[in-house]
């Protein structure tokens, strides 16, 4: 398990911090150009070509360049120039003009998505699948199978399937879009706006990932003793109080779990911003490393975005982990 864990991750950082290029020399190359009546003239030019090694493959240099790739990746100038362009003298039309600037940088406006992605999705998640859990856990026990089967469809289907499902809904002409028209509330454009696409993002994010919360609390109201409940209805303990009291806290660690499962998808965020084709108005991080990559054919930056993720995921769970970590302690 160490080696499948860091390997990649050791090669992934390798990348970064390494700069490849086909070795080339100039080299002398003699052509025959057309002059008028049929003469020619032999023109002599100095042209570089790769250099081949004894199999005759072009040689390959790989250079040590620190963290080059990942200022390259940050775009260290960009940034400069953001803060030099915002040079407003009201603080508060600073940071507007500020925030405006650097939203014309693609790290930090994919950066600034998805850290909204994350923080908006996450609390929404645990509250909704919270919420379903305790509804079905009232529900008679010949409805509860279907209940279930119906509410984690959306953990059945692929991202991409599912983005495309949701995409078709807000395309124009779409069900959404036919459906508002038809009521007379005019035509809406959700994928040409960026408030709208990505609202529209963000609940598909909330859509797909509730199902999850909502199994994880499931599972954990059966093992919720009966015990402390039934003491606490006969002091008159509310629905509410013993909720409160008793459920989320014995249920606490599989908060704790959704929480650091959920931060690392969500920080990952790629397919929605994929298919709805939304760089301009809600790029991510990882959509900008598979671009870089597949686009610009920049392996090097396209992996000092990837350590750029993983740093930040790090970052993120590293205050969830730490107040799990109290908690259980706490208990001990």
């Amino acid at each position: 398990m160490l080696l499948l864990i860091a390997l990649p991750l050791v090669a992934i950082v390798y990348l970064a911090l390494y700069q490849s290029f086909t070795q080339t020399e100039l080299k002398e190359v003699k052509t025959e150009v057309p002059l008028f009546g049929g003469l020619t003239r032999e023109v002599t030019r100095m042209v570089p070509q790769s250099v081949l090694d004894a199999d005759g493959n072009p040689v390959k240099v790989w250079q040590y360049v620190g963290g080059q790739n990942l200022e390259n990746a940050i775009d260290v100038e960009g940034l400069k120039a953001s803060v030099d362009g915002a040079q407003i003298e009201t603080p508060r039309e600073f940071i507007k003009a500020l925030y405006r600037e650097i939203s014309d940088v693609d790290f930090w406006s994919a950066l600034e998505f998805t850290l909204l992605y994350t923080f908006v999705t996450t609390p929404i998640i645990l509250i909704l699948g919270f919420g379903l859990a305790l509804a079905t856990n009232r529900v008679t026990l010949q409805l509860r199978g279907s209940v279930v089967f119906v509410t984690l469809l959306p953990m059945i289907v692929t991202p991409v399937v599912s983005s495309l499902a949701v995409y078709w809904l807000f395309i124009d002409g779409g069900v959404v879009v036919a459906t508002l028209e038809a009521m007379g509330f005019g035509k809406f454009y959700f994928l040409a706006d960026q408030v709208t696409i990505r609202l529209v993002i963000i609940a598909y994010g909330v859509w797909f990932a509730a199902p999850f919360a909502f199994i994880i609390l499931y599972a954990g109201l059966q093992t919720v003793p009966e015990e402390p409940l039934e003491a606490a209805i006969i002091d008159g303990a509310t629905p509410w109080q013993r909720v409160r009291y008793i459920v989320i806290p014995y249920l606490s660690p599989l908060f704790a779990v959704i929480t650091l499962i959920h931060v690392m998808d969500s920080y990952r965020v790629f397919e929605p911003v994929l298919v709805f084709g939304s760089r301009v108005f809600a790029n991510s991080v990882q959509y900008l490393t598979y671009y870089t990559l597949v686009f610009e054919e920049n392996i090097h930056k396209s992996t000092a975005y990837a350590v750029l993720t993983v740093a930040g995921v790090v970052v993120l769970l590293i205050p969830i982990m730490i107040r799990t970590y109290k908690d259980q302690k706490a208990k001990k």
